[in-house]
């Protein structure tokens, strides 16, 4: 593995990645003692270490057994204060570690070093660092006074309701009622959301993910006259049916679970708004970046005339540039073990700018 590979960990989904082929599940997590467990003396090859100072790596003691068929050693690693195992100064050891773990009203995150690494240039932001990101905007950056009500829904919701898109219908499903049908389409969904109480929110906060690529939906004002779905999108081709179908599919589940809370028909359609002149990405792994931005220009200052939304109008000044250099100081302004990190941000944002950026 070649020393700058070694972070490009962090596109994988945030429930585990993969290292050599083998697939390591995201447990472990910083201020928390591991159990000691057995293991040979024989040591990694250097090119699956991470680079770390030699004296971070090196046990501060280590007790064997008589047999000396066991060996249990203690870390005195500045960045994870852990017991580890005889493999546990791997890069999967270390990606697998907590730098944050943080509760948000309708999500608890947890940020590992993987994750955090996806917000280094040319990568693609994951599930954890998007739904990170667009809680952080809601429950930090927007002022008190604005007096809207917003929450986000984790990206978990989009993937399991773009499931329904593609059912098709069964022999069983041809012999139940409409509303049989509904209730097979999302009742686990809603039951998914239940605790959202969707018609208390002036905006609804959806992350997409189709085919590797981050679109944002933005409920406004449901069962209101003024109800929207506008869709923000950085990468927009001739056909925008897919965008369309998105708002339709949304619409559905908002009908359905209106229906189910209430017993009654939902009093307004959510109609799709599609905003004129949105800023596209030019490469291919900006795309959550640009989400972010979006979400943040909105919510911060949603238009008056949803119909008649022309993006450069309402935000001139938008711009994605140190998009992720902000997104690294977020994640570590609410870490307990900031400092612990400096060596980590260095290296991550040295690899690919000429003049690496502090986000410390």
């Amino acid at each position: 593995m070649r020393e700058d590979e070694l972070f490009r960990m962090g596109s994988y989904n945030s429930q585990g990645y993969y290292v050599d082929g083998t697939h390591i599940d995201s447990d472990g997590s910083i201020g928390e003692e591991d159990d000691t467990s057995s293991g040979s003396n024989d040591q990694d090859d250097d090119e699956d270490q991470m680079d770390f100072e030699e004296d971070d790596l090196e046990p501060e003691s280590s007790i064997s057994t008589e047999d000396e068929e066991e060996e249990d050693e203690e870390d005195n690693d500045e960045w994870t204060n852990q017991k580890r195992t005889d493999n546990q100064n791997s890069v999967a050891y270390y990606a697998a570690m907590e730098m944050l773990r943080i509760r948000f009203p309708f999500q608890s995150i947890a940020i590992r070093i993987s994750d955090f690494c996806c917000l280094q240039e040319k990568d693609l932001l994951n599930d954890t660092m998007i739904d990170f990101y667009l809680n952080h905007i809601v429950e930090h950056v927007l002022p008190d006074s604005s007096g809207s009500k917003v929450t986000v829904l984790p990206s978990l919701f989009w993937h399991n309701l773009s499931l329904r898109q593609h059912a098709s219908d069964s022999e069983d499903e041809k012999l139940m009622s409409d509303e049989q049908k509904m209730d097979l389409k999302f009742g686990d969904l809603h039951d998914f959301v239940a605790d959202f109480d969707l018609q208390d929110f002036d905006y609804i906060v959806v992350p997409v993910n189709e085919w590797e690529h981050w679109s944002l939906a933005v409920i406004c004002h449901p069962y209101t006259s003024k109800a929207r779905t506008v869709i923000f999108d950085s990468q927009l081709t001739a056909d925008l049916n897919n965008l369309q179908n998105m708002a339709t599919l949304i619409e559905e589940f908002m009908k359905y679970s209106y229906e189910k809370r209430t017993r009654t028909v939902m009093p307004y359609p959510l109609p799709c708004v599609l905003p004129q002149r949105m800023p596209q990405q030019t490469n291919n792994y900006d795309c959550g970046i640009f989400i972010a931005e979006f979400a943040r220009c909105f919510l911060l200052n949603p238009p008056k005339d949803l119909d008649n939304f022309d993006f450069v109008n309402e935000y001139p000044e938008f711009n994605t540039t140190n998009k992720r250099a902000e997104m690294q100081r977020a994640v570590l302004s609410l870490s307990p073990n900031r400092a612990r990190w400096r060596p980590l941000v260095e290296l991550l944002n040295g690899y690919n700018t000429a003049a690496p950026h502090r986000a410390l």
